[in-house]
């Protein structure tokens, strides 16, 4: 991980957001503001997260179809796999995830990545919708920011399309592959290829309307959630904004979190965080960073508590994560040879 350029480049991101969002702070209002936290609304706060939580599981569970691991079994991977993405770089807990849940449930692992993709990708598309719909209530967003949403709804709205045609055109789209990567040797390995297959018969749910309109109706409950999380942290830190703005945070702050950053995308979420809140609702920079270190820390410490518990409760040691990892590592040297 120390090796690894993109963990550095990460960290100098983080570090220069960090940089710039406590630039001119006074941390006397800081302070005032941290401490005059409304700690029953917070509480409001950890039961919808709760709820939003139960959502993700749900969805992930659906994911799977036709099979159906067992809900319990799907909490604690996902608790582990969001634990370890606050912990290691490139979101690697969601490998993780999908190597436990694989492991535990009897579930071919490219295909447990393949559910990963999909929900990335509901999220995504989500996180746009959304995005769109609160911009009809917030006038005073940024054109460009505008122009941005287009972006990722079209490059989300090409993905699932993309999926669409393999899952259904599974002989074709291999054959047009191995055509188009006949002239690179390393790309001939039978194992790469039988991985790859596999996880394409893991889209397998992109065919079935019922399971996809409910993995959709999930992923709309856990954002609608999601945003009452940040508003009621809101209320809590005595910021008397309408919900359009806890919803425009929530999904901005969503959006750039794919820029390079330190684990937990600290500093960027934070200085996201509080652009949106300036710049759009010219709330205080002091209180706004204020806001962002709260709503930022809230779900962090409660993703590290269920992380923790559920290593412990499936008896997930150091040697057991080294294991999985090197596993991943060697599936991916057989696709080199």
């Amino acid at each position: 991980m120390l090796k690894s350029a993109r963990f550095w480049i990460g960290l100098g991101i983080s570090a220069v957001c960090l940089y710039f969002a406590f630039q001119g702070i006074q941390f006397d209002k800081l302070l005032d503001a941290l401490i005059g936290i409304d700690w029953m609304w917070m509480l409001v706060a950890a039961f919808f997260f709760f709820v939003s939580y139960a959502g993700r599981v749900f969805r992930w569970q659906l994911l799977f179809y036709p099979q159906k691991p067992r809900w319990d079994k799907t909490f604690y991977a996902l608790n582990i796999g969001y634990f370890l993405s606050n912990l290691l770089p490139a979101r690697l807990g969601d490998i993780i995830r999908a190597y436990l849940i694989g492991d535990i449930e009897n579930v071919g692992k490219a295909r447990a990545l393949s559910t990963v993709v999909v929900e990335r990708l509901s999220d995504g598309l989500t996180v746009v919708l959304l995005l769109a719909v609160t911009a009809l209530f917030v006038p005073n967003i940024p054109m460009e920011a505008r122009q941005g949403a287009i972006g990722v709804a079209a490059t989300g709205i090409g993905g699932v399309a993309f999926l669409l045609v393999l899952s259904f055109q599974k002989e074709r789209g291999m054959n047009l592959l191995r055509r188009l990567t006949a002239p690179i040797p390393f790309l001939q390995n039978p194992k790469l290829w039988g991985a790859l297959e596999s996880l394409i018969d893991g889209f397998a749910i992109l065919r079935s309307p019922r399971e996809i309109f409910g993995v959709a109706l999930w992923s709309v409950f856990v954002w609608l959630t999601g945003g009452v999380i940040y508003w009621v942290t809101m209320r809590a830190m005595n910021l008397d904004l309408a919900v359009a703005a806890a919803f425009l945070v929530m999904l901005v702050t969503s959006l750039v979190v794919v820029v390079p950053s330190s684990p937990g995308y600290i500093g960027v979420f934070h200085y996201a965080a509080q652009l949106t809140l300036m710049s759009v609702f010219g709330v205080e920079k002091s209180a706004a960073l204020s806001y962002a270190i709260v709503v930022h820390a809230f779900s962090y410490l409660l993703l590290i508590v269920l992380g923790v518990f559920s290593m412990w409760h499936e008896g997930l040691s150091y040697q057991k994560l080294q294991t999985i990892q090197q596993g991943n590592q060697a599936i991916g040297q057989s696709g080199n040879q």
